[in-house]
């Protein structure tokens, strides 16, 4: 069996990569790391180790002795905190690795954008902050109200609040600074786009697009008491077909990794009249939701295993694949949906109202 070391593997993506592996139970012995004791229950795994957090200076000596200790075939970091460290200290991390350059992972909202733009790639119009006194021109010269005031970095809606009008837009700032939670500048000012919020995920072999699905996030759990309406992953989301998406994405990847190899996430949403628009791309790390699409299609549409993204991922990472080729765009039904929530259980829903307990 190959053995696996997973770090951050209590959060919600941690499990689920975890889950999507252990399908294949004569294959992987699975090792996993989380700061938190508790959360680290979660996951099915063959050993489980309370880490250091990644800021802590320890933290790649303490994956270095796990390595040494289990003998570890390949390490995967969920979180993207944990991915960007390790591929800071990749020629010091002693075992395999399937991770962009730290750059890549890296790159804020803020400089995304300015690579899309160039290229042609319609993006959320933008406002940097220098001072408080600008706050009210800059609001107005993105339009009438609402806009985003967001975080140039981070997941899950991250100092994010939807503002009616720039005082709004002042307090929220002045909120997070005085905290200590932020500074001026971690901030940017952002139009609304009102319209689908989608998810495409991909998967590249040097260079080349291998497979990818797109997903419309329908409902985030909580949102009713979250500021902003967003929690980082959802609680619905269904699986659409859109060629348009297919050529936004694949393109907003390569505007960022020329060679991109490994599993890479790009966020759009819709405005008013139906264009698309990139607000993030991710890489190094994989959605929450992305290896519970991957534990579906093996275990429920009994696809070929390289449909299970996890799975193609950890195998080219420790060389038992060599180029899988192109497995298609759009490698999900159209319409099949993923119900999910706390206490709930998980479940697949289809257009026609039929559906099935998965967890």
């Amino acid at each position: 069996m190959k053995k696996i070391l997973v770090t951050g593997s209590g959060g919600i993506g941690g499990v689920n990569f975890v889950r999507a592996l252990k399908l294949f139970t004569d294959k992987f012995f699975i090792v996993g790391t989380d700061f938190n004791k508790y959360y680290l229950q979660f996951a099915n795994l063959d050993e489980k180790i309370i880490s250091p957090k990644h800021s802590d200076p320890n933290f790649i000596n303490f994956l270095n002795e796990l390595i040494e200790k289990y003998t570890i075939d390949f390490l995967h970091p969920q979180p993207s905190s944990e991915a960007l460290v390790i591929s800071k200290n990749l020629d010091e991390i002693q075992t395999n690795t399937l991770l962009p350059p730290s750059n890549v992972i890296s790159t804020d909202k803020l400089e995304t954008q300015k690579i899309l733009s160039k290229l042609n790639i319609l993006v959320a119009k933008t406002k940097v902050i220098k001072n408080y006194e600008m706050i009210e021109n800059e609001f107005n010269e993105l339009g009438n109200g609402p806009h985003w005031i967001r975080a140039k970095s981070g997941a899950g809606g991250n100092l994010s609040l939807l503002c009616n009008n720039s005082k709004e837009v002042e307090y929220w700032m002045k909120l997070w600074i005085l905290r200590g939670k932020a500074n001026f500048d971690d901030f940017m000012l952002q139009e609304y786009l009102p319209g689908r919020n989608i998810a495409w995920d991909s998967f590249w072999y040097n260079g080349k697009l291998v497979s990818s699905f797109t997903r419309e996030r329908i409902e985030y759990p909580f949102k009713h008491i979250s500021p902003s309406g967003i929690t980082g992953t959802p609680t619905v989301s269904k699986i659409i077909i859109e060629e348009s998406v297919n050529k936004i994405g694949e393109a907003a990847v390569k505007s960022v990794h020329e060679m991109p190899h490994g599993n890479y996430a790009v966020d759009l949403k819709e405005d008013i009249n139906g264009n698309w628009h990139v607000t993030e791309i991710d890489s190094g790390k994989f959605h929450t939701t992305t290896p519970l699409w991957g534990y579906i299609s093996t275990k429920f549409l009994n696809q070929d295993p390289l449909y299970n993204m996890p799975y193609l991922y950890t195998m080219i990472g420790l060389d038992e694949i060599s180029d899988p080729g192109f497995l298609g765009n759009d490698i999900y039904p159209e319409g099949l949906h993923i119900l999910r929530h706390i206490d709930c259980g998980t479940w697949i829903y289809k257009n026609d109202g039929s559906k099935e307990k998965i967890l």
